[in-house]
């Protein structure tokens, strides 16, 4: 068995073992059939592709269930929220720690240079996903993960010394993105509307800007996940799902009470977390209305 062969027998296994068993040899056989002559990558993409598939299927996200549905229409409320926490993280750390760092030892310790690379990486994935490229999107949106998580490596050394916070919760928000884009069924679902195209631009500038106005540590991540969840709770068929996901985030809201400017508790954070996802559910609720709509 070739190199390839194996590589996308091992992204089989992420289907459940009665589909595996039924179309596992159709799926590696006809994989194979399109890889003849491309490159590596392609290979590592289609493996990807595979192995998205069979956790899809293994989670009820497949374009059938409502809840596959509700993913594919948050994920762009997601990525837009997902790219205004991890700049408005980054321009806090410019405010706080730029009057006494250098430029050059203020990218060296937080790693603002990939930071930013995530930040952009995850904005062009939106656009991507907007535009209907959802391969790009994803491909993109792997990519700001991996810068982020160069940055938190180049930071962790600081933290470790113990002379910066701890680096690890930015990687929340591209991860939330990277999630969305690979589990939501986004090939199999109408691609967004011009009005939600807008909608999720909306609400990134605005985020940003509410996210540096009402800044918090311990929110990375969450506002998104709070709004896709609240947006959960207006499907019959969501609901259950939503309201269990709503509750098995209750231990980590106090940590929105932890200030970052200055070092102590700050109520914003409460309000500023409520907002956001207030807005995002707001806006995705409208979009899944239109577009029930008879034409």
């Amino acid at each position: 068995m070739s190199a390839d062969a194996r590589l996308l027998e091992w992204a089989l296994r992420f289907h459940p073992p009665r589909y595996r068993a039924e179309f596992g040899p159709d799926l590696t056989e006809a994989a194979l059939a399109s890889l003849a002559g491309r490159p590596r990558l392609a290979v590592l993409a289609e493996a990807a592709q595979l192995a998205s598939h069979g956790l899809r299927l293994r989670l009820g996200l497949g374009a059938d269930r409502p809840l596959g549905r509700a993913a594919a229409g948050a994920a762009p409320a997601v990525l837009a929220l997902a790219a205004a926490g991890q700049a408005a993280h980054l321009l806090l750390e410019s405010r706080v720690f730029g009057s006494v760092l250098p430029p050059d030892q203020l990218a060296r310790t937080f790693g603002t240079r990939p930071a930013w690379a995530g930040v952009a990486l995850t904005a062009v994935a939106l656009f991507a996903l907007l535009l209907g490229r959802v391969g790009t999107a994803r491909l993109l949106g792997t990519a700001a993960l991996a810068a982020a998580g160069l940055a938190a490596a180049l930071t962790a050394p600081h933290w470790l010394a113990g002379a910066v916070g701890e680096p690890f919760t930015a990687l929340l928000n591209p991860l939330a993105a990277c999630l969305f884009l690979w589990l939501a069924p986004l090939r199999l679902t109408p691609a967004p509307g011009r009005r939600s195209a807008l909608a999720a631009l909306a609400l990134g500038a605005g985020g940003t800007a509410l996210l540096v106005a009402a800044p918090v540590v311990g929110g990375q991540g969450l506002p998104a996940v709070v709004a896709v969840l609240a947006y959960g709770l207006v499907d019959r068929g969501t609901r259950r799902a939503a309201l269990t996901g709503l509750v098995a985030l209750l231990p980590l809201y106090p940590a929105l009470l932890g200030g970052f400017v200055p070092h102590h508790p700050s109520p914003f954070g409460v309000v500023r977390t409520v907002l956001v996802a207030a807005v995002a559910a707001a806006v995705l609720l409208v979009a899944r209305r239109r577009a029930r709509r008879p034409s």
